[in-house]
């Protein structure tokens, strides 16, 4: 159910606002604006990260279920974009299904009633697509906020979420003194070249299937992690035990985001170690050498995200490393069978 035509669309309980109005993502054309929007939104909640239309391009051409056409709603207000939102569903870890509603409002178009309308509509399209499917275990409406993001906590409070999880950032203030302990015997870390991608997605997707939340391992989320513009494999620091990979770091530098907050920080994000080959201080020995790559690529500080509620007590071993939060996002949730 795609369409390049215009489509406007009505949005039940929409403000009134002069000259506003709905569609539904009509194509690349839509990514300038788009990225404005989320990046005004990140920096009013006092998130660093940019979007580039780059990233957007390769987020938005290989979605895993629901194409943009049909789940990314646009506001406008006259010929300005104020505000989109996105739709998703995933399965998890625990045997539940979540459907996701997310959005980015530009701070000019606050506090005037189109957050609670688009995530209403948001959740009339989820609850008609879970009564199409069927699933056995428990069936969630979910969303994440920026904790700084105040108008926004208090929509979903009224809306019946509850707070599940939280997330922090957190960043390393420099490169110094980087502790770089040597690796378990029989393993050893092997660049990383393109053709080796496919491997480390394995990996990774292997490593992460016992952790908390609904995690994309489709063949979609791995092209598109392929295609991401800031992806180097040069600054993938992997572990080999024989033939397998077993653990890494991806390093990622973001020349928007460092020119946008006049800084030089780059990320050491995801970490990820297989179960078999954890508790043998791993994660924290190729975190080192990741930082150390960063360094010598001329960033001076490094950030990661961090499940506070890790059950491999990720948060600790950063710690360690000398990150430390600076901000922090949460992950909501209510039972399907509340959306009204």
């Amino acid at each position: 159910m795609t369409s390049t035509a215009s489509r406007w669309v009505e949005v039940p309980g929409a403000p009134a606002i002069d000259g506003l109005r709905f569609r539904f993502y009509e194509g690349e054309d839509d990514l300038p604006a788009m990225a404005e929007v989320a990046n005004a939104f990140n920096e009013s909640n006092g998130e660093k990260e940019r979007w580039s239309v780059e990233m957007m391009r390769a987020e938005f051409r290989t979605p895993t279920h629901i194409a943009p056409e049909d789940g990314m709603l646009l506001g406008f207000v006259g010929e300005r974009l104020a505000v989109y939102s996105s739709i998703e569903f995933a399965d998890t870890t625990e045997g539940e299904r979540h459907y996701r509603s997310l959005g980015n409002l530009h701070p000019d178009f606050r506090r005037r009633g189109l957050g609670s309308a688009m995530m209403a509509f948001n959740e009339g399209l989820l609850r008609d697509l879970a009564a199409r499917q069927v699933h056995p275990g428990p069936r969630k409406l979910i969303t994440w906020l920026d904790d700084a993001n105040v108008g926004g906590l208090e929509l979903v409070e009224q809306r019946g979420y509850e707070r599940v999880r939280i997330y922090h950032h957190m960043t390393r203030p420099d490169v110094e003194d980087i502790d770089v302990p040597a690796l378990p015997a029989g393993v050893e870390v092997r660049p990383i070249t393109r053709e080796m991608l496919p491997l480390v997605w394995d990996a990774a997707a292997e490593a992460f299937r016992d952790h908390f939340g609904g995690h994309d391992f489709s063949e979609a989320a791995r092209q598109r992690w392929l295609d991401d513009p800031l992806m180097e494999p040069e600054l993938l620091v992997v572990a080999f035990d024989g033939d397998e990979a077993v653990a890494g770091v991806q390093g990622a530098i973001d020349p928007d985001e460092n020119e946008a907050n006049g800084y030089l920080c780059g990320w050491t994000d995801p970490v990820f170690t297989r179960r078999a080959w954890r508790r043998r201080g791993l994660a924290y020995a190729l975190l080192g050498r990741s930082l150390q790559q960063l360094k010598e690529r001329g960033m001076t500080s490094a950030q990661l995200g961090v499940d506070s509620q890790s059950e491999n007590r990720a948060l600790s071993l950063y710690e360690r490393h000398r990150y430390a939060v600076d901000r922090s996002a949460s992950e909501w949730h209510k039972p399907l069978a509340w959306a009204r």
